[in-house]
């Protein structure tokens, strides 16, 4: 199977137009002529990963400062993952933050996380809690892992629907004042509307933002 990412872009908070400083990037499959998600997110092997990350590199515009993507709880576990991270930051200067998911995988225990965590930190490469506070990224397993994690990432689409974006800031206020308290980068997406990102600008200002509202998923051009 061919896959390839899409990129959602991510702006620094009241920066907008200055473009993006970064993406997220997403893995999709070729399948019947178009780009779609893959079937199993755990076949796509780190030497395709490798690959794909360093063509991104070389196809991103010199202010891009930061990229990242997700692993799978059983992937962020694996060493060959884990080195495969290492190489490709050690050939940029963009910063490559490896995303935590927040979907379950059976047998894999909050210790390999937390061991897994360590050896990321250690050889010096960025991890991120993707979606906290929802799936499996508790409040209890993310303060676990807390020594080695550098950033959080809230998604605000993991509560909707919602007909006001401040019927769910309360989630968010857990966790903005755990990045404050911890001294964590705090990254805020899912932001859909003009009143979500007032809201957010006002009164969580972070240090990313991305959503809809600032730019859809689409294809990185290699």
């Amino acid at each position: 199977m061919k896959h390839t990412f899409f990129g959602q872009p991510m702006f620094h908070v009241n920066k907008l137009d200055r473009g993006p400083v970064g993406y997220e990037l997403f893995t999709r499959e070729l399948k019947d002529g178009i780009w779609q998600l893959p079937d199993d997110f755990h076949k796509i092997t780190s030497t395709q990963l490798e690959r794909l990350l360093n063509e991104t590199i070389e196809s991103v515009p010199d202010t891009i400062q930061l990229l990242s993507f997700n692993l799978e709880p059983d992937q962020f576990i694996n060493s060959e993952y884990i080195e495969m991270v290492a190489r490709v930051q050690e050939k940029t200067n963009i910063k490559i933050f490896t995303e935590l998911t927040e979907r379950g995988v059976p047998n894999v225990t909050a210790d390999q996380l937390y061991d897994a965590a360590k050896k990321f930190h250690g050889q010096g490469s960025l991890v991120c809690i993707d979606d906290v506070g929802t799936g499996e990224n508790s409040p209890s397993l993310v303060m676990r892992l807390n020594p080695y994690i550098d950033q959080y990432k809230f998604a605000f689409q993991n509560f909707r629907p919602f007909t006001d974006i401040n019927k769910v800031t309360s989630k968010l206020d857990y966790w903005y004042n755990l990045a404050q308290e911890k001294n964590k980068i705090l990254t805020i997406e899912g932001l859909e509307t003009q009143n979500d990102y007032d809201i957010v600008i006002k009164e969580y200002p972070c240090y990313i933002i991305q959503g809809y509202f600032t730019g859809k998923p689409e294809k990185i051009e290699n």
